[in-house]
């Protein structure tokens, strides 16, 4: 039967077994409270079903990533008992919406030895991070590193805006998507079902089971954990739940070109995988109720607990970034060495002409709608 004639919430058992087949046979997904998120995700599809061939590929592909990703770090925490007594005490975390500097900053600090992230090499299946001199022979660093190849080629404009390498730090995104609550498959397929469940949704067995990969990674290392992800600013309250002692970091920019950013880059991204575009103004939307929603709950969340977090405006990450690190250093107290210092010192030398991660797009036509969601976020941060 073709792709586009079957319902998929009767695949689901089909979908495991491509997981398995993907995984190398291994079958343990490690219990099932994955499964709510998972069937609401796959009716979803049913009641908006991706517009295409392609689409719908890309959406198979998507969920039979997460869970083949599961399988193998279940194997990994079984291969590693002793990751379940590790601490992850009072992480940096980096948050804010999509295109208001987040990677930037997170490369920026990425650059204190001082620090550990999660690799991209990583983030498919977190492991034990091995020592650096064996990473060029391991599998699965050389398959993102292939894949990274790929899209430059591919889609260069997508590496320009995004471009993290395979031994950068990345975002906290794709081991999530383990979970199914998370944005990771919603913020490429449209899936407004899905998307009412996730805005009631508790996120925190999400954060818990990420946490629990972070023990995994840094099993044999003992520096402090340095994290990202702009959905953060969604699931708020539970990152706070689950690390109740984060060092919250958050970016600003105006929504109105924030957005517009967000959009490109989302279009550049369906392209490379499907040879399609997305709807852009039906996306916008999304984004919009998406990103407003988000920032109101962590603008309540700064109310609540304001030492937990330090605001950083977009502009100053190119203007001052070595001023940016000093204002965060000190709210948190942290020491920031000479070493380290100079090694941030470097890196934002060689990327202080990437305007928008060197991104360029055409601007949003009507603002109105946009201006009207974030209005008191706009009002508070400075940006009317």
């Amino acid at each position: 039967m073709e792709l586009m004639n079957m319902r998929w919430i009767d695949r689901f058992d089909e979908l495991h077994e491509k997981a398995r087949a993907q995984a190398g046979g291994i079958a343990d997904f490690g219990g099932n409270d994955y499964h709510e998120g998972l069937r609401v995700l796959l009716e979803a599809l049913d009641a908006d079903p991706p517009p295409s061939p392609m689409k719908a590929r890309a959406a198979e592909g998507l969920i039979v990533s997460a869970l083949a990703s599961r399988i193998q770090t279940e194997a990994n925490f079984r291969a590693n008992p002793g990751y379940a007594s590790r601490e992850i005490p009072r992480p940096i975390v980096v948050i804010g919406a999509p295109r208001t500097g987040t990677t930037a900053l997170h490369n920026l600090l990425s650059h204190d030895p001082q620090l550990q992230g999660i690799e991209k090499w990583i983030c498919p299946a977190p492991l034990p991070r091995p020592p650096r001199e064996e990473w060029d022979a391991h599998p699965q660093y050389r398959a993102v590193t292939e894949q990274t190849a790929l899209m430059a080629q591919v889609a260069p404009e997508v590496m320009i805006a995004h471009g993290v390498q395979a031994d950068d730090v990345d975002e906290c995104l794709l081991p999530m998507a383990q979970s199914f609550c998370c944005n990771h498959i919603p913020s490429q397929i449209d899936v407004p079902v899905y998307d009412a469940w996730f805005a009631a949704a508790d996120e925190r067995a999400s954060f818990a089971r990420y946490k629990d990969m972070l023990r995994l990674v840094g099993l044999h290392d003992d520096r402090p954990w340095l994290l990202k992800n702009p959905s953060h600013v969604f699931g708020i309250d539970a990152l706070l739940a689950v690390f109740p002692d984060a060092c919250v970091v958050q970016t600003h920019r105006n929504p109105v070109s924030s957005l517009a950013s967000l959009v490109s880059l989302l279009g550049n991204v369906m392209l490379a995988y499907t040879g399609e575009d997305i709807d852009r103004p039906r996306r916008l939307a999304r984004e919009t109720w998406f990103w407003a929603e988000a920032l109101k709950r962590t603008m309540a969340a700064q109310d609540r607990v304001p030492d937990r977090f330090v605001n950083v405006m977009q502009p100053d990450i190119r203007r001052d970034p070595l001023g940016v690190v000093h204002t965060i250093y000190d709210h948190f107290g942290i020491t920031l060495s000479p070493e380290a210092e100079a090694r941030m010192r470097t890196w934002a030398t060689a990327n202080s002409d990437r305007s928008d991660g060197g991104h360029s797009y055409p601007p949003t036509e009507d603002a109105g709608p946009i201006r009207a969601a974030f209005a008191d976020y706009m009002v508070r941060f400075g940006f009317e």
